[in-house]
């Protein structure tokens, strides 16, 4: 996308226009207008844009230039906070803090060989581990820690299926209170990950029984549609969940998780998004996808989820 701010909003105005359908009249309103309309078709249906960690670009030397691509915040990794000396971590820190936008989630919230269930569980490396990384997320500002995790939490063969569940209580109450001793601005948002990934909360409908027998208020869900999709869950689960959804990740189910490209690319696409203007979600969604370009890819997509939901605001 060009650096150029007017050919932005001229960018911006074309998916607008386009999905609203407009009359050349209307196209020539101002885009701040444009908006308002959108946004009275919408009700209080709200979405706030991200982008996760992708390769090697680096979201923290490039919080201006995602900003100029129209992000609204980034979702870096907490293993990748967590892997910083403490003088890095201060210098990533200031770099966030002087963007033009900021952390607003954080994902990746374990490696895959600090175990959370079975027998190996070792709470001398565990517990530090998570206390610290939650005090780094809540530094660099974070409102939404995402728990998915596949591989910390991967049930070991011939282990209970009920006794993992009762660990994973057990480990999201330990965080919940660890929220709220130190007065943190963040909630925890369970992620289900499909059975290629875990072989424990597979669907957005498991992640929610979790978070209700958690019992916590730090704990809630997220939903990630490429998961949804991937386990043929049916997006109406979002009307069942939606006292604890906090968050979003979305990436093309249909071409193994690449960034969006086109709104009809994807069957599921627009129902997904019927339901979130059914429920009148109002919160984050980032694009947690894969690319070999990412300076290319990031502003398409992002213009993909503009117009999917102004394609929600107007059916």
């Amino acid at each position: 996308m060009s650096d150029d701010p007017a050919e932005v909003q001229m960018i911006r105005r074309e998916f607008l226009t386009t999905a609203l359908g407009a009359t050349a009249a209307s196209a020539a309103l101002p885009l701040e207008a444009q908006i308002s309309t959108l946004a009275t078709g919408c009700g209080t249906f709200r979405l706030r844009y991200g982008v996760t960690q992708s390769g090697s670009y680096s979201l923290f030397d490039h919080l201006n230039d995602l900003a100029q691509m129209g992000f609204d915040y980034v979702e870096p990794t907490v293993t990748g906070a967590m892997a910083l000396s403490d003088a890095d971590f201060a210098a990533t820190r200031a770099k966030s803090e002087a963007g033009r936008i900021h952390v607003e989630s954080m994902n990746v919230l374990l490696p895959g060989d600090l175990k959370v269930v079975g027998p190996d569980v070792d709470h001398s490396k565990l517990d530090p581990y998570i206390q610290q990384s939650l005090g780094r997320a809540n530094a660099l500002g974070a409102k939404i820690v995402v728990f998915g995790s596949g591989g910390a939490r991967k049930v070991p063969d011939g282990f209970s299926q009920d006794q993992a569940w009762g660990q994973l209580k057990q480990f999201l109450q330990f965080m919940g209170n660890e929220i709220d001793k130190h007065n943190y601005s963040f909630v925890i948002g369970i992620e289900a990950l499909r059975k290629q990934e875990s072989n424990i909360i597979n669907t957005t409908a498991d992640a929610y029984r979790l978070a209700v027998d958690s019992n916590h208020p730090k704990i809630n869900i997220i939903c990630d549609f490429f998961h949804l999709a991937s386990e043929n869950e049916d997006p109406k689960i979002l009307h069942t969940v939606k006292d604890r959804l906090v968050h979003l990740h979305f990436a093309n189910e249909c071409n193994n998780r690449s960034f969006p490209r086109d709104v009809n690319e994807c069957p599921q696409y627009a129902p997904f998004f019927a339901n979130l203007r059914a429920i009148n979600y109002q919160g984050r969604i980032s694009i947690e996808a894969g690319t070999k370009d990412f300076v290319t890819d990031a502003p398409v997509g992002l213009g993909v989820l503009h117009k999917l939901y102004a394609n929600a605001c107007v059916s």
